[in-house]
């Protein structure tokens, strides 16, 4: 049970952040379309990314569970955009200063999803890092 606690919040914390990835990389500057490559397999994700992965990914939680009720509480429209905006920049920089780009970040979360292999590294990292599902 407690080895699969680290997948299991993997999981759900990959599952839950697939729209919080894809505003992480909204704030990325524009790649080269061969840099925009096809995601690639947990084999060729390396220990370090795994491990900024994780970083990143408790920051983005943070970040999406700061930003929700603030977008939720906004009086309209035009306060909810500049809201996800701010999200969005905040997610980009923390995704950065956790060692990866947020086109990687994306790729990452879009390969663990089918892949048990990876999920299971990114729980193992999380536990090293002492990185838990929901944790600020």
């Amino acid at each position: 049970m407690r080895k699969t606690l680290p997948l299991l919040a993997a999981s759900a914390m990959i599952a839950a952040l697939g729209a919080t990835a894809a505003q992480a990389q909204e704030t990325a500057p524009a790649q080269a379309p061969q840099e925009q490559a096809a995601p690639q397999g947990s084999a060729e994700i390396t220990d370090e990314m795994i491990n900024s992965f994780t970083l990143a990914m408790n920051q983005v939680t943070s970040l999406n569970e700061k930003f929700s009720a603030q977008i939720q509480a906004a009086p309209d429209d035009a306060a909810r955009t500049e809201l996800q905006r701010q999200a969005a920049t905040e997610m980009g920089r923390a995704v950065q200063q956790a060692g990866i780009t947020p086109q990687q970040y994306n790729m990452i979360a879009q390969a663990a999803q089918n892949d048990e292999a990876l999920r299971l590294r990114i729980g193992q990292a999380m536990q090293a890092n002492g990185v838990a599902a929901g944790a600020n």
